[in-house]
């Protein structure tokens, strides 16, 4: 089982807490202890000085006044008087006085050593004494000193394991209560994936866990905008593939027919022209669908869009100028009332737009209508006095194959809107749409 982000925490933060907190005491104690030592060396030095220099005159004293009194006596008194301490004195190597423990060694060297004498340390200072003839070897307990040191450290554990429990158990809780937050965004992350996007984390606060927070809720808003978005493409494409069906299926069936009349039939020579016409008026109509589909297909594959200046002007002339024909043989006027104007975008895909408008409009009108191109700075319209939209078609007019009223648009030959979304329109500047259009004379621009 793997460990919890939080308990991680917990453990190196405990760890390095405690190891902080006995180096930073214990570390000092030691270093106030071995200066304590040093002291005391310094000390037996300077008492190991002290007593021989006394021996020294009481021995020079003796010799002078020459009582006859034996050294050993006097050695054997300043050894007796010492509280704590013990002395040697030893003569071309061999001991003439000693309180050390028998079988105590004699250091050589002249130097402090530390020798423990039946579990007690001492310190041991060797030196010469009566101008070389004798070496005085001095022992001091230094007990006291460790004893000290001792009920130091059995005090400061003691102390340091309540610490360290109390420590343990408060920052326990602390970093529980602190990941609280992280455990629900980990439950909320996996109820996204199995698929529940409702949910949200909990924004209160203004530390990074907020921070967090607001962080994932707006990347939960995006996935459920993006999930919309794949939801109303699947439902195009199905609507396309709908309609391109539907679109297909008639005119090839009408050829098809058509064609085994021509072949299986006895017709006249007006008949066979006939049928033969109504093939070469369905062929035309699957073009035009295969056209459309080469449009969609262009505009759904164009990558960033090159933008550059375009003349309006000149781009809604050329339009009128092509649908020109078309509006008179369905006896209707088309006229164009332009200001000078130029928009930053994509000359083919705006020619396609304007185009299919004013197509669409030509259609919608009757005989003796009017379509009117109009352009006033960056706003663009096509106006025509026809059918109308009602209000509740609005909606759907950028879906692609899309007809407000099916049965009347076929006599007209309508498509629908060619292009396959709102958002794809190459206008780049501000574009004005007059979608609201419910009787002849209003607006239109779909």
């Amino acid at each position: 089982m793997k460990m919890r982000f939080w308990r991680k925490i917990y453990i190196f933060t405990l760890v390095l807490f405690l190891f902080c907190l006995n180096a930073g005491i214990l570390i000092p104690a030691y270093y106030t202890y071995n200066k304590s030592v040093k002291a005391e060396e310094d000390s037996c030095r300077a008492e190991q000085s002290y007593i021989g220099e006394n021996f020294e005159r009481d021995y020079n004293d003796i010799q002078s006044e020459g009582k006859g009194e034996s050294p050993f006596l006097l050695m054997k008194h300043y050894g007796e008087n010492q509280h704590n301490t013990l002395l040697a004195f030893i003569e071309d190597g061999s001991v003439v006085f000693s309180s050390f423990p028998e079988y105590f060694e004699f250091p050589a060297v002249n130097k402090p050593v530390h020798k423990k004498l039946n579990g007690i340390r001492y310190i041991i200072i060797t030196g010469k004494v009566c101008e070389g003839k004798y070496t005085l070897i001095y022992g001091k307990s230094v007990e006291s000193l460790d004893e000290d040191f001792k009920t130091f450290i059995l005090t400061y554990s003691a102390t340091a394991a309540g610490i360290s429990v109390f420590l343990a158990l408060c920052l326990f809780f602390i970093l529980k209560k602190l990941s609280v937050p992280l455990e629900k965004l980990r439950i909320a992350t996996e109820k996204i994936s199995e698929g529940d996007t409702s949910v949200t984390a909990d924004e209160s606060g203004n530390d990074e866990l907020s921070l967090l927070a607001k962080s994932f809720n707006s990347m939960v808003h995006k996935i459920n905008e993006q999930m919309k978005d794949l939801e109303t493409t699947a439902k195009q494409k199905q609507s396309l593939v709908d309609n391109m069906a539907h679109e297909l299926r008639t005119p090839l069936t009408a050829i098809r027919g058509y064609a085994e009349y021509l072949e299986k039939a006895a017709i006249s020579e007006e008949e066979r022209i006939d049928s033969a016409k109504y093939i070469v008026s369905e062929a035309k109509r699957l073009q035009k669908v295969s056209e459309i589909l080469l449009d969609i297909a262009y505009i759904k594959n164009i990558g960033n869009i090159e933008k550059y200046q375009v003349d309006l002007v000149m781009l809604l002339n050329k339009v009128a100028s092509e649908l020109k024909q078309k509006a008179d043989n369905q006896g209707v006027e088309i006229r164009c009332e332009l200001d000078k104007s130029a928009v930053t975008g994509d000359e083919i895909l705006l020619n396609m737009l304007f185009y299919n408008l004013t197509e669409n409009a030509i259609k919608a009108c009757d005989k003796g209508g009017r379509v009117t191109l109009k352009c006033r700075g960056l706003n663009a319209m096509v106006i025509d006095n026809g059918k109308g939209i009602p209000q509740t078609e609005l909606d759907n007019i950028m879906e692609p194959f899309y007809r407000v009223d099916r049965s009347r648009s076929r006599p007209e030959g309508g498509w629908g809107w060619v292009f396959p979304s709102a958002d794809r329109l190459p206008l780049s500047l501000t574009r004005k749409y007059v979608l609201n259009r419910k009787s002849a004379g209003e607006p239109r621009f779909l």
